[in-house]
């Protein structure tokens, strides 16, 4: 196997995946294995001479997009009922959801302290989780980019554009522009966990892989960043959104 070569990212269909490749000495043939975080991982024999991840994962495109699509169905599925009295995390607080049925032709969301009013006419229905989201979303494309330029300022780091994106399977990305892709979530998150996950993209600006380099700059950047990890391990595919 080329040393070289250990991980990357593939376009299938539009998207964006990335993958790593793993040497076995138990594996007999190339295959695949999708990661919890929305990764793809080759895991190929350890005496394999040359392999070409892009490839092996293109002729499977078909499989890994819509093994992806059914572990966010699960997760949706699997998640938490919202109501009125139910209790959803915003930037590091639980918030406790308040329905306010009143007469008004858009339904709306507002922050009140501990609490998230939500503002609903009569005649709306009662599956608020799409309004909280869209709303969240938005609050998401003002806070994300200021909190990535403020995490990156202290070390030097130069980026592209930040964007806010619906990704039902990753939490980030760094294009090899410099282009930071992050998941509207992160607010639904405990904050150091976000941060980490910011951190984790901005140190792929310097190097673009999982090598040890790149894990010693995060560890520079985010020393907690083993902790963030077993949160996400354990809770990741559980956030109530």
């Amino acid at each position: 196997m080329n040393g070289n070569v250990d991980n990357g990212t593939v376009i299938l269909a539009g998207r964006e995946v990335p993958y790593t490749v793993r040497p076995s000495r138990k594996a007999r043939q190339v295959s695949l294995r999708i990661v919890e975080a929305g990764s793809v991982e080759v895991v190929v024999p350890a005496r394999t001479a040359v392999v070409f991840p892009e490839a092996v994962i293109a002729r499977h495109a078909a499989w890994v997009l819509r093994t992806f699509d059914r572990l966010a169905r699960t997760r949706a599925r699997s998640a938490p009922p919202l109501g009125a009295g139910s209790r959803l995390p915003f930037l590091g607080m639980d918030r406790t959801i308040r329905v306010v049925r009143e007469d008004r032709r858009r339904p709306a969301v507002a922050l009140a302290g501990a609490e998230l009013a939500v503002h609903l006419s009569p005649a709306s229905g009662d599956d608020i989780r799409p309004l909280l989201a869209r709303w969240i979303r938005k609050q998401a494309e003002r806070i994300i980019p200021a909190r990535v330029e403020e995490l990156s300022r202290p070390w030097g780091l130069e980026y592209g554009r930040v964007t806010v994106r619906d990704q039902r399977t990753r939490w980030g990305s760094c294009s090899r522009r410099g282009t930071l892709s992050l998941n509207w979530r992160l607010l639904i998150l405990p904050p150091d966990v976000a941060d980490y996950l910011i951190y984790h993209e901005l140190a792929h600006l310097k190097h673009m892989n999982h090598s040890v380099r790149f894990w010693k700059l995060v560890q520079t950047m985010c020393p907690s960043f083993r902790e963030a990890e077993r949160w996400l391990r354990r809770n990741g595919r559980s956030v109530p959104l």
